[in-house]
This record gives structure tokens, C-alpha cells and sequence, in this order.
């Protein structure tokens, strides 16, 4: 391959690829190795990859028909790749770049992995190339949008090219405006304020939801979460989305904001921003919003991903297995989840284990689960009165 830089091949799912060729023996750190590549390319975004694949395999499930998809933002087109020769009945997946060199090694990739008469490659700017779909005939069965940071740019025009009850994907890896380190960036690129808290993680992915649930509606669209998650320093969300202006007013109702009290660790959800103390301390609340308050995943298509993962053994292995996993045990609680370390602090008692916690609040006849945002936090029907007599003893 006459590509101007050195590669190295790597096999990932059922791929053949070829990546850029790192100078491990520079001495710099990786990521900012990966960031001068001529090609961007992260290997810890596989379970980013795995996520995508087993959505478009329950799609492909649900439709029964050939699949038309779009990756505007391919870098290496590992993804593209994966997509083609992973997902049964696709008929087309439309991978662009605006880095000539990308698609330069996009291409041998096709090329390799044999998958180029399903693949269209498309050396443009990632909104000229959605725009230039959003047209009925045009449109997608799923857009895959995976830039480097923000999301948001991209979010307009990834809905229009869209077919109805179709599939967006977004992934923001621009963590600290969304928990809370610069508020400002978060409110302009999101429409919504942060706060630093213990669960800030999961304020982050409900920042995102609700910024692509109301330029959705601008369109009389709903976006309704399908599946969603935080892991590795990013977020990624799948929404369905379906025309109506009644769909889309429905899904506007679930937006509102969390009041957390940092002094006593109470929180709580309200549908307006009004100033409020904590009922339980008195101190001011700080308030995160306004961000999506329903559920940030669909049990039924979660349990057909996690269903796909059993019968898909080379997938079997991926770390998504573990998220899947928790994420359908956390539906159906309340916003927010617990930290337990960040309790014991506060009760200034040594840490106690995940499992103790767990067994002494099903014991006080409370529910509680694991939860993936965080190896020490649990998401429970208790308030923080209760798990603090509970834990204390």
C-alpha cells in the first residue's frame, strides 16, 4: 500500500485492518500519538464498535429488509468495515471523510475485507454529506455520528437524514463541559447547565438526550432512547426516531432538571428551574438542566442486543457484555444513582463492600441494583435519609 505513512495490521471483530503505525518508542503518551496519526484511530472505542454492530443487528432483526447506513465521519472505516461484514442484509453503508488520507486508507480496507460492493466512499464535510440525504428516498436506516468531542454540529442534520422510526447514534467524548468542569461550553454546545456530583456521568448522557430529543422536535420528530451508556470517557446514545408533532410534545414533558444538595447528597427532579433549598439541610440545591428525565434505555431492545451477544460468539467477550448487562437492571429507577464510597465519607464510617450495601438495603426491604455508570454506585428506591441509617449500622 502506498499510503505516505506507516501502518500495522490488527484484526477486530471479524475485520482485517489496517491503522496507522504509532512511534511507541518516542516516549510521548498514546493518546497524543493518536491525536498527530495522520488517520485517527482508538482501539478503546471497540466497545464503542461492538455497541453499534449489535444495534444494527436487532434493527436488521426487527425490519427484516436490507439495511442502507451512513458513518460520515470514518476515519480508518473500521466501523464501516465491521458493519459490512458483521450485520446481515446491508445493502449500503456510505462512509465519509474530510481527510483525504482517511479515505485513502478507508478504501484499502474495503479493498482487503472484500466488502467494497456494499460501500460508498465520500470525501466531504460530515453535514454536507448528511444534508445531502435528507431527502425522502435519500435518507438512512441508521446514522453512526462518532466525532472527535461534540456531537452537537452534527445533530440537525443527522435527524433529517434519517428514515422514520429509523436510528441516530451519538458519541461525546467531551466530558468536562458535560459533568461540569466548564458550564459554558456545555450550555452552548448542549442547551443545558452541568453540575459536578457523584453522578455526573449519567447527568452527562441526559444532557445529551435531551439536546437531540429537542432539535429533533424542531422537526416534529421524536427521539425516543433505545439504548444508551457511559464507558471509557464517553458517551454514546441510540435513538429511534418517528415523525409526529404529538410524539415529539410527549417526549418534550420528560424534560426537566436535578436539584442536588452537595452538603447532604439529597436529590431530586422538578419539571420547572425555580431556587429551592434541601428539604433535608436547608443549603441552596444546585441545579442541573434542563435534561431528559425518562428512561435512557428500552428494556425489549436492550434484551434483544443482550440476545444477540449470546448467539454471536466472537462478540461474546466485549466489554458491552458487562454494560448491556447492568443497563437493563437499571431501568425503571429513579434518576441519579449513589456513590458508596462518597456516603461513607459523609458519615465519616470506613467504606463497606458493593455487596454488603446491597444486602442490608434489600434487607430494609428497599430495591437496589448495580449500575454502569460506576463500579462503587448503585442506583435504589431509597433516599439518601434511608441509605444513611441503613449503611451507618
Amino acid at each position: 500500500m502506498k499510503l505516505g505513512f506507516p501502518t500495522r495490521e490488527i484484526t477486530e471483530g471479524k475485520a482485517r485492518i489496517f491503522v496507522p503505525k504509532l512511534d511507541l518508542e518516542s516516549g510521548k503518551p498514546i493518546q497524543h500519538l493518536r491525536s498527530l496519526a495522520p488517520v485517527f484511530y482508538n482501539p478503546l472505542m471497540k466497545t464503542n464498535r461492538d455497541s453499534a454492530v449489535l444495534t444494527l443487528k436487532v434493527i436488521q432483526g426487527k425490519k427484516s429488509k436490507e439495511l442502507n447506513v451512513c458513518e460520515p465521519m470514518c476515519g480508518s472505516g473500521v466501523r464501516g468495515v465491521r458493519f459490512s461484514l458483521e450485520v446481515e442484509n446491508i445493502s449500503n453503508v456510505v462512509m465519509g471523510d474530510l481527510n483525504p488520507k482517511a479515505l485513502k486508507l478507508a478504501q484499502e480496507n474495503v479493498k482487503i475485507n472484500k466488502v467494497f460492493h456494499k460501500v460508498n466512499l465520500r470525501l466531504l464535510d460530515a453535514n454536507l454529506l448528511l444534508s445531502l440525504h435528507a431527502f425522502p428516498g435519500g435518507r438512512f436506516d441508521c446514522v453512526d455520528i462518532d466525532p472527535y468531542g461534540s456531537p452537537s454540529p452534527y445533530i440537525h442534520n443527522g435527524v433529517l437524514s434519517v428514515k422514520n422510526h429509523g436510528i441516530i447514534a451519538l458519541t461525546a467524548t467531551d466530558m468536562a463541559p458535560l459533568c461540569g468542569v466548564n458550564k459554558k461550553a456545555c450550555i452552548r454546545k448542549y442547551g443545558g447547565s452541568p453540575i459536578q456530583s457523584e453522578f455526573c456521568h449519567e447527568i452527562a448522557l441526559r444532557l445529551l438526550t435531551s439536546s437531540l430529543i429537542k432539535q429533533a422536535a424542531i422537526n416534529e420528530i421524536s427521539a425516543k432512547p433505545m439504548f444508551s451508556y457511559y464507558s471509557d470517557h464517553y458517551i454514546r446514545l441510540y435513538a429511534k426516531l418517528d415523525k409526529g408533532a404529538k410524539r415529539a410534545d410527549e417526549k418534550l414533558l420528560k424534560i426537566g432538571y436535578i436539584k442536588y444538595c452537595p452538603s447532604c447528597l439529597h436529590r431530586e427532579t422538578f419539571t420547572d428551574n425555580k431556587k429551592e433549598k434541601c428539604p433535608i439541610c436547608q443549603n441552596m440545591l444546585e441545579t442541573a438542566g434542563p435534561l431528559w428525565l425518562g428512561e435512557l434505555s428500552d428494556k425489549a431492545f436492550t434484551a434483544k442486543m443482550k440476545e444477540e451477544l449470546s448467539i454471536n460468539d466472537y462478540l461474546f467477550g466485549s466489554k458491552i457484555n458487562e454494560i448491556i448487562a447492568k443497563v437493563i437492571e437499571e431501568i425503571g429507577y429513579p434518576v441519579g444513582y449513589f456513590n458508596l464510597d462518597k456516603i461513607c465519607s459523609l458519615l465519616g464510617i470506613k467504606s463497606i463492600s458493593t455487596q454488603l450495601a446491597i444486602d442490608r438495603i434489600i434487607e430494609n426491604g428497599y430495591n437496589v441494583t448495580l449500575t454502569h455508570f460506576d463500579h462503587r454506585g448503585i442506583k435504589t428506591n431509597a433516599n439518601i435519609i434511608e441509605l444513611k441509617k441503613i449503611l451507618s449500622v
